[in-house]
């Protein structure tokens, strides 16, 4: 079908855009569709856009519609121009970082053309009737290809690289990377930079508890699947002794810690690196990841202990329905899941939250933390929220922090309080789903940080 034989301007969006390459998620029961709320195939899409406020708490302060039909002024206060806009990428995540990604998600981005074309027909008033954009625009396919820059090598520090490695087509590519840091002493880490290529769901770097002896080769690709997409049980054996060190689900992270506290690494650390890719394309990509860990000048006051709190047993997701699962991790709960010796926490007269970000997968619909204090007439306190199971926030708390974006009031837990995890799923599948490790099972875990006293 000629472009010129299209009904209208929108109707070309919709056919050679839309349907082509949003309505694999933006359709009635996919989970994206639930967290963005909009729609966007043929016979709801028009007036899922148009004068609509997005679901997004960031766009909504700064005023944006999805889009707007005021002309060229409502080209700069659409947020559906903003989440396509690939050009404009780098400006996208440092301006608006908690916009969530570019969009097509796991895919190229549309065309230099697609994407003039739609910023054509929004300066034009939006209109679903009538051809009021230049389908000359179209002619263009070129695709913007961000620039991925490795990071410099610290000049107090490590630098860990993976990769490039390949990304297959249509599947979801996750392994293990170990290797042997061999420092002979204790270092602390102050500040913690990462970058990767686009494309990423989550990159983590692991350790193992001290003195724990691993057969593990170096420096070699361990997938979490095998080529028939079972699991492969050399690798989930050993995933049960892991400790999360860092880690991020945004493509650029850089913080660097309080004046007095850092992360410490023991003698002889052991590192394993995990990388997991999506790819909902037809082309092969490359994925990468580098990350710098810059040393503390002195041993810190107080160490930044790792806060993993999992959620595993209680997952069960009947089909086609909307599930909440809540868990509530006591003082006590909160440091022997977190490695402390039980012995010593009588000792420990508090906890002193630092850090904490969720991660789930794509059926998640909110996720909350609430701290949970020793009166009974007060109701738990909110303190984390995050509906965008992609990019969660990163929440830091206290005084202290070199980070660019909002920092939190201090959270203090003392013996009988705790954090009660709240979080909703829907499972639009017609299968029942539990724990897993694949974007389309299920997960529920709080990360962190945190210090005692």
């Amino acid at each position: 079908m000629l472009l010129e034989d299209y009904e209208s301007s929108y109707h070309i969006i919709q056919v050679e855009i839309f349907d082509k390459y949003c309505t694999s998620c933006h359709v009635a029961g996919n989970t994206y569709a639930e967290e963005s709320r909009l729609i966007l195939t043929s016979d709801t899409s028009y007036a899922s856009l148009i004068n609509v406020i997005p679901n997004n708490e960031a766009a909504q302060s700064d005023g944006l519609l999805l889009v707007g039909t005021d002309g060229l002024q409502s080209l700069y206060a659409s947020f559906l121009w903003e989440k396509i806009n690939a050009p404009n990428q780098e400006n996208f995540y440092s301006d608006h970082p908690y916009y969530g990604a570019l969009m097509p998600l796991g895919s190229p981005a549309l065309t230099n053309g697609q994407i003039d074309f739609i910023g054509d027909w929004i300066s034009e008033g939006a209109p679903g009737t009538g051809h009021v954009a230049d389908i000359s625009f179209l002619d263009n396919i070129e695709r913007y290809d961000a620039e991925f820059t490795p990071l410099e090598v610290p000049e107090n520090g490590i630098q860990i690289h993976l990769g490039p490695f390949e990304v297959a087509p249509q599947k979801e590519t996750e392994f293990f990377y170990y290797f042997e840091l061999n420092n002979d002493s204790e270092l602390f880490i102050k500040r913690v930079e990462i970058e990767m290529r686009s494309g990423s769901h989550h990159f983590i770097l692991y350790t193992y508890p001290e003195n724990f002896w691993i057969a593990v080769e170096d420096s070699v690709e361990r997938h979490l699947r095998n080529p028939d997409e079972s699991y492969n049980e050399s690798v989930l054996s050993i995933m049960a002794y892991q400790i999360f060190f860092t880690g991020t689900q945004w493509r650029q992270l850089d913080v660097t810690f309080p004046e007095n506290v850092a992360l410490r690494l023991p003698v002889n650390t052991t590192f394993d690196q995990n990388p997991h890719y999506l790819n909902y394309s037809d082309d092969t990509y490359l994925g990468e990841v580098y990350t710098n860990l810059h040393f503390a000048e002195s041993e810190p006051e107080h160490i930044a202990e790792i806060l993993q709190l999992n959620v595993i047993e209680e997952i069960y997701l009947p089909p086609n329905d909307t599930t909440t699962i809540e868990k509530t991790f006591m003082f006590e709960d909160i440091l022997i899941e977190n490695g402390l010796d039980p012995l010593s926490i009588t000792t420990i007269d508090k906890i002193n939250i630092l850090q904490l970000f969720s991660h789930a997968h794509e059926k998640m619909l909110e996720f909350e933390v609430f701290i949970i204090d020793n009166d009974p007439s007060t109701e738990d306190e909110q303190i984390y929220y995050n509906n965008d199971w992609e990019h969660p926030p990163i929440n830091y708390y206290g005084e202290g922090w070199d980070y660019e974006h909002p920092v939190y009031p201090a959270i203090e837990i003392f013996p009988e309080e705790g954090l009660r995890l709240k979080a909703s799923y829907y499972n639009w599948t017609d299968e029942t789903l539990d724990f897993g490790f694949l974007s389309t099972d299920e997960m529920m875990i709080l990360f962190g940080y945190f210090y005692t006293q």
